[in-house]
């Protein structure tokens, strides 16, 4: 195989450029017009018919473009020695056959090549891209381990890993497949330890999903920790693995460093008050990115005493950020202080009319925002209808009060329009009040 120094799939490549720029600027016509040129004087070359089917793909003729490609393929996979296998031939047939919902044939010309030329890192990576397209993972664990005995380089072993990981959760692989992945790694920090901070994420995910959480923590706090460098994150994942473990003290303090180094990280707070109250609700996985997901978590079975006393923990340390933060931007203080009435509430023990009065002054200060509804949906829920209606008349009197420049009052109006109709009021009349239909 060749791929030799000016050459672009064993045609010159001051040939083909002229027609990539015809096809980056979308001159399909003259493209086409170029790659016939091209193809009069090397009519067998699978990279000039690649060429050829990838501007009949733009061009909308996928028929003529899948006939072009078939061409090539079948050219491609011939025992003609004068055929040259590149990856670069390969790439722009799996990219029109890939358009044309046919990744299979793109795979198939990657392990032929793959096949002839067993050691090409620069291929066996075009055919391991090929399985990540189709999930075939299985495949990608086998052939990024392949490449990594070739080269003996971390990423393989990375590729291979993460290939076991999905093929576990995603498919029905055995939960063994985990030991075969973490004797990997291991025998990979015995004789080369680990580069990366992407690859300590990758051992830590691979112990949490064994539920390791000791040894995770114990990797993270010896020399392979020293590959995080952000003290935030490395937090943060201390944080997590021992509220999985379910040493909530620890975890709780590990989430408290978070948040005093990152005050307005409401993600984390709800994390920390978690773990104050032992709420095991919080760590059930879920898919969702929302971390309005995490304070809908709701399973304390503390006495009401050190309740009581977690509470009061929670709001002195809230007082303790806001006092030392004064910063006027950061919505966590307030969303903060809404959320710890909210959990008083749910335990019986909250007072109502301090979370209008915070929703209120919520609204003061960041009711323009888009995002203000959606912050407050969750608060909304553990009003009473009377609640409810006394905080519009709130934020009503409040509108009309302002003197907020003309953007941020619009912003506040259609946040206070939101509210309406979140709560179901946009549209109701008193039961007395007359008709304004005539003829009704």
């Amino acid at each position: 195989m060749a791929s030799k120094l000016g050459l672009a799939g064993g045609i010159p490549e001051r040939r083909v450029r002229p027609i990539w720029d015809a096809i980056d600027s979308r001159q399909f016509k003259n493209a086409l017009k170029q790659s016939a040129s091209l193809l009069s004087k090397y009519p067998n070359s699978p990279y000039a018919l690649a060429l050829k089917a990838l501007i009949l793909e733009r061009m909308g003729k996928n028929e003529e473009a899948l006939s072009v490609c078939l061409n090539a393929k079948g050219i491609l996979l011939s025992n003609d020695s004068s055929n040259v296998i590149d990856d670069l031939t390969l790439s722009t047939l799996q990219i029109v056959f890939q358009r044309l919902d046919h990744l299979d044939m793109a795979t198939s010309c990657y392990e032929f090549a793959c096949g002839k030329y067993p050691n090409n890192l620069e291929l066996m990576m075009g055919l391991f891209n090929c399985y990540v397209r189709e999930y075939s993972f299985v495949k990608q664990q086998q052939i990024a381990i392949k490449m990594y005995k070739i080269a003996g380089e971390e990423r393989f072993l990375m590729w291979a890993v993460c290939s076991i990981q999905l093929h576990v959760c995603c498919s029905d692989g055995g939960e063994k497949l985990f030991h075969l992945a973490e004797d990997l790694l291991k025998k990979h920090i015995a004789s080369h330890s680990l580069h990366e901070p992407e690859a300590l994420g990758v051992y830590i995910t691979l112990l949490e999903q064994q539920s390791k959480y000791g040894n995770a923590l114990e990797i993270l706090s010896g020399p392979l920790g020293s590959l995080m460098m952000i003290e935030v994150d490395k937090l943060r994942l201390q944080g997590k693995l021992l509220a999985k473990a379910r040493d909530y003290v620890p975890a709780a303090v590990c989430f408290q460093n978070v948040l005093e180094l990152c005050p307005d990280d409401w993600e984390c707070f709800l994390q920390y008050l978690g773990c104050l109250l032992e709420d095991e609700s919080m760590l059930t996985n879920t898919t969702d990115p929302n971390p309005f997901i995490l304070a809908k978590c709701n399973n304390i079975q503390l006495e009401a005493e050190v309740f009581d006393s977690r509470m009061s923990i929670a709001v002195n340390f809230v007082q303790k950020l806001t006092a030392v933060g004064n910063n006027n931007s950061f919505r966590c203080p307030y969303l903060e202080n809404l959320e710890i009435e909210r959990r008083k509430i749910l335990s019986g023990k909250g007072d109502t009319d301090k979370i209008v009065e915070d929703l209120m002054q919520y609204f003061i200060r960041f009711g323009h925002l888009g995002c203000f509804t959606s912050d407050i949906e969750l608060f909304l829920q553990v009003l009473d209808d009377k609640k409810k209606s006394v905080l519009l008349k709130t934020l009503e009197k409040e509108l009309e009060l302002s003197s907020s420049v003309p953007t941020k009052a619009l912003g506040q109006s259609i946040s206070l329009l939101k509210i309406q109709n979140l709560i179901g009021n946009m549209f109701t009349l008193p039961v007395n009040e007359p008709s304004t239909f005539k003829g009704a």
